[in-house]
């Protein structure tokens, strides 16, 4: 009977004890970190917008390389997810959902950790930009839970993830500039281009497939001017009227420039109205053109200007004539409203 006392007794202790430290305990927290980016707010967010770019900055993907990623969902709308699962000593289980997206200025994300212990919170990365460079604000917060907030006592939060945001601001920085380097050392050129037609062959092509379908259209589309009398009169080119990353294709037409209509086959004429362009010249492999075309898209956005669907590629140096394909000109075209 005295042992069950003394063990009531201490239990009854102990009960006391943890509401104690349960009233004592921080009931939230909030962590956060900043650093400023010397890049336009419109690159930054590219990164911090989309899921698929956070594999890039991620300090938590750079501690744990073998970490698998799913992305479900739309990426880059509001409701889009992503989700982990990795070494349950660095990375564990989790997912992190978008809940809100003030376009170049802020995203908001649930995040639930599942493993190794549960608990949720809502983060945020938003971006304070004076047009020349961005203060990138990354932090969360959330509501620490009995027993989570006793521990919370002995464990410091800001200690514990405060590094790794830093990190991750630093590697978000790093890429940023460096792009930011590669985009805005393109000059924009305007142009008033005149009415034209191109032989081409059009099809809804997968990124995979685009360099064969260009080269048998091409063969395809000389032989038909030859046999049509007809007369090549620029650069080969290509003609894109989509362009869907998400599923990696595009509706694009390979397409030559030509003296009159002819259509032979799956060779047709496609005629593009006269109208106002703006171009950047591109010196390099086809396939690297990436950041002269966001130079375009973001001299676009600045100047608030309404980009037309088609864009147009004119592939001015012959490869066969040129090995060297850091000297391969193409100019790059997107036509305006």
């Amino acid at each position: 009977m005295k042992a069950l006392k003394i063990i009531g007794i201490t239990i009854l202790l102990l009960l006391i004890v943890l509401l104690i430290l349960n009233f004592l305990a921080p009931k939230d927290y909030l962590v956060e970190r900043s650093l400023i980016i010397e890049a336009p707010k419109e690159i930054v967010f590219k990164h911090v917008k989309y899921w698929s770019a956070w594999k890039e900055w991620s300090p938590w993907a750079e501690q744990d390389p073998q970490m698998e990623v799913t992305i479900e969902g739309i990426d880059g709308e509001v409701g889009s997810a992503y989700k982990w699962t990795g070494d349950p000593e660095i990375t564990g289980k989790g997912e992190m959902i978008n809940i809100d997206i003030k376009e170049n200025q802020e995203i908001t994300y649930h995040l639930h950790f599942m493993k190794p212990f549960e608990s949720e919170s809502d983060g945020y990365l938003r971006l304070l930009s004076d047009g020349k460079q961005v203060k990138a604000l990354w932090g969360f917060s959330g509501v620490n839970k009995f027993p989570m907030n006793i521990m919370m006592l002995f464990m410091d939060m800001d200690e514990m993830v405060g590094s790794d945001f830093d990190r991750g601001l630093e590697l978000l920085k790093k890429i940023c500039e460096q792009e930011a380097q590669d985009i805005l050392k393109y000059k924009i050129h305007k142009s008033v281009l005149p009415a034209a037609k191109y032989a081409s062959v059009k099809g809804d092509v997968s990124f995979p497939e685009m360099k064969d379908f260009f080269a048998q259209s091409y063969v395809k589309i000389m032989k038909t001017i030859k046999r049509k009398n007809g007369k090549m009169i620029g650069s080969p080119s290509g003609l894109y009227f989509s362009w869907d990353e998400k599923n990696r294709k595009g509706i694009m037409a390979a397409a030559i420039p030509v003296n009159k209509n002819i259509r032979m086959n799956d060779v047709i004429t496609i005629n593009i109205d006269p109208g106002i362009a703006y171009y950047v010249d591109y010196y390099g492999p086809y396939d690297q053109s990436a950041n002269a075309h966001y130079a375009l898209d973001l001299y676009l956005q600045r100047n608030k200007l309404t980009q037309k669907s088609l864009v147009i590629e004119e592939y001015v140096t012959d490869p066969s004539k040129e090995p060297d394909s850091s000297k391969w000109l193409t100019k790059i075209y997107y036509y305006v409203e």
